[in-house]
């Protein structure tokens, strides 16, 4: 029973880091009620992009990525439960029910129930050493056969594929990547930048198929190969499928959400009455590519609950910063702004065979999106530049003696 001591609370649906923040947003701005913050996995919220790079090379803990101390919860008045698996939502009553069978009353819900990884339904995708890297678990049995001398192969050549295939490298693992595309990374990066990618990885001996199709997998109880769609077998004590994030909208779409591919939402991360989504799980439409988007990203796990919480103590304000992705394969880092799209011209500032430089791809001389490698000091005024949305001079832009603060300055 519901007492004015005891109010019906603010219930987040998803612990990982975009329910953390949501929490913490909603404090911060002045939430004054009761949280109530469920996840299914049995650890305390945490991030994980350390999962595929610290944990995997350097065997650090899982939760080295923790985004709080596990007694800040109970310090800001925040009932978290982990291990807490919610089975059903009923938006009209304002009520869940956990798989326990036990039944919530809430008074406002953020669904923060991000994605699992993708898996392939083919032959064998049961075998052990059939593995995907999403959570805290998952890394740990990854890390365990990641032995020197032991051969990996990864499906998918993304973000995961390639970071997982670098740590591995880095502890003497024979390593293969399989991609269907022609391309790593076709979706998100240009070709150039995919080509610097694809020259490093190989510089470190990793195998690179690109353009090859998986049929199956091969092994009694345990993976021994996988089986190309041409039928050729790629020998393997351990596979990772990394084919990206399918969104968690099951309880969604069955409480009668709008879904597609991700909860979605307005520009206050809105996806109902008294119902809000945040982090990998929502679709919202982008000002910046102006089409819908779902964006797994630190960055957007950060932001989102800011606005979402303004939106929940009566402030609203539009979501939509400007995307922005990063990745650490070997001593290289890669950082993207805006999301790859159809350009009239690539600019080159730097040398790639110089270690450090940037692409620009422009619209109209309008920077619309911006690649760059080993170059992160300059991401303060590329962004600034991108925002500004006005038309930049493509040789100044490509000068390496006119700074980009200079230019940013200029708009």
């Amino acid at each position: 029973m519901t007492s004015a001591s005891n109010p019906l609370p603010l219930a987040i649906v998803g612990a990982g880091q975009a329910g953390a923040r949501m929490a913490a947003a909603l404090r911060k701005q002045g939430w004054q009620e009761r949280i109530l913050l469920l996840g299914e996995e049995p650890e305390t919220p945490y991030e994980r992009p350390p999962l595929s790079k610290e944990v995997l090379a350097k065997r650090a803990d899982p939760l080295v990525g923790r985004i709080y101390p596990p007694d800040w919860y109970a310090e800001h008045d925040v009932e978290l439960r982990t291990g807490c698996r919610v089975a059903a939502l009923e938006p009209s009553a304002r009520r869940l029910t956990l798989e326990s069978g036990e039944t919530l009353a809430w008074d406002t819900l953020v669904l923060a129930t991000g994605c699992r990884a993708r898996r392939l339904a083919l032959p064998g995708a049961e075998l052990e050493g059939v593995l995907t890297l999403r959570t805290a678990g998952d890394a740990l049995a990854l890390r365990e056969r990641l032995r020197p001398g032991a051969r990996l192969v990864l499906i998918g050549g993304g973000f995961i594929g390639l970071e997982v295939a670098a740590s591995a490298c880095s502890l003497g693992c024979d390593v293969v990547v399989l991609e269907a595309r022609p391309q790593l990374l076709e979706r998100a990066l240009p070709r150039r930048i995919a080509d610097v990618l694809t020259v490093r990885h190989r510089r470190e001996g990793v195998e690179l198929r690109l353009g090859v199709g998986v049929a199956g997998f091969e092994g009694e109880g345990q993976v021994r190969g996988v089986r190309l769609a041409d039928g050729t077998l790629v020998e393997a004590d351990a596979v990772v499928v990394g084919i990206g994030g399918q969104p968690n909208v099951e309880l969604a779409a069955a409480a009668g959400l709008a879904c597609e591919d991700g909860i979605r939402v307005d520009g206050t991360c809105q996806a109902g009455a008294k119902v809000f989504a945040v982090g990998d799980c929502a679709r919202f439409d982008d000002a910046w590519s102006g089409r819908p988007v779902r964006l797994e990203s630190w960055e957007n796990a950060e932001l989102a609950p800011q606005a979402a919480a303004k939106a929940i103590l009566g402030r609203p304000e539009a979501y939509g910063g400007l995307p922005w992705f990063w990745t650490d394969q070997y001593d290289l880092n890669l950082q993207l702004l805006g999301l790859k799209q159809p350009v009239e011209q690539e600019v080159l500032r730097g040398d790639p065979d110089s270690g450090s430089f940037c692409l620009f791809g422009l619209v109209e001389n309008r920077i619309v999106t911006a690649a760059l490698v080993d170059a992160g000091r300059e991401r303060r005024p590329v962004k600034q530049l991108i925002e500004a949305r006005g038309p930049v001079d493509p040789l100044a832009l490509a000068d390496l003696d006119t700074p980009l603060k200079q230019l940013a300055k200029g708009r």
